[in-house]
């Protein structure tokens, strides 16, 4: 993929799991400079290592930043635009999930959903993907025209009817809407817009709830679900942000397991 080489690129939750993968295949791509925005700073360091080991030329650009805050993501676009002078498309990878024990809870479920338990999850997985879009778009528009590419990273628990995580289903099922309804009105920007939806995925989030990986894939194989190698998400990801995909806008794309 010839076109990533040279450009820019800003992504959030880019310090580990997709994020960072997705930022490996930029640096093989011969990418320029990528920005990483993310709410976890001590992983910072291993992950420029990780990358300048990939690729010693790429320009990496770290911040942190909180999604749920316009005003951070504000100051990092722009900072991202004052560093590199470009930006050529955007990954909006950063999310959360809230899941606990259902033993102990009683049907209906979605009652064990608090006010904090579910504002932290529509502020970081939707709201924070609206104030990422927002800046991005207004960023690039100020720029010279040219082709570009955003990327919203949503879930295959979009399609899912699972009280056990209704904030994450629910967030991630209006990602899509949100790509969907916005794209059009980029289209005569430039800019592309569009969303993956990976089932689940050999990273922290979906590991974080199991003793170890052999649980988590024993526990996933039980559900029909086979655990997707991240490369498999950036894959796609990266092919969304080239211009090998130019045509293709207002997509949503499911990666792995489908519906059940």
């Amino acid at each position: 993929m010839a076109s990533i080489a040279g450009k820019v690129f800003a992504l959030t939750g880019a310090a580990s799991g997709i994020g960072l993968n997705t930022c490996c295949q930029l640096a093989r791509l011969k990418a320029r400079a990528v920005s990483i925005g993310d709410v976890n700073p001590n992983l910072f360091e291993d992950a420029k290592k990780t990358l300048l080991d990939i690729n010693p030329d790429l320009q990496v650009l770290t911040a942190k930043v909180d999604v749920s805050s316009s005003e951070e993501v504000n100051a990092w676009i722009q900072d991202t635009v004052n560093t590199f002078g470009a930006l050529d498309g955007a990954v909006n990878c950063a999310g959360v999930i809230n899941q606990g024990s259902t033993s102990e809870q009683t049907p209906p479920l979605f009652l064990n959903e608090t006010d904090e338990t579910w504002n932290r999850v529509v502020g970081i997985n939707l709201n924070g993907v609206l104030y990422c879009m927002r800046a991005e778009v207004k960023a690039m528009m100020d720029l010279p025209k040219a082709p570009r590419s955003i990327v919203n990273v949503a879930s295959a628990a979009s399609l899912f009817h699972d009280p056990t995580i209704l904030s994450y289903c629910v967030t991630k099922a209006a990602v899509v809407s949100l790509t969907t309804t916005v794209s059009k009105e980029l289209e005569s920007l430039g800019i592309r817009l569009n969303a993956v939806s990976p089932s689940a995925t050999k990273t922290g989030m979906s590991l974080q709830w199991y003793k170890n990986e052999e649980e988590a894939v024993a526990d996933m194989a039980k559900r029909g679900i086979t655990l997707l190698q991240p490369e498999r998400v950036s894959d796609t990801i990266v092919w969304l942000l080239g211009q090998e995909s130019d045509g293709i806008s207002g997509v949503n794309i499911p990666i792995g397991a489908s519906a059940p």
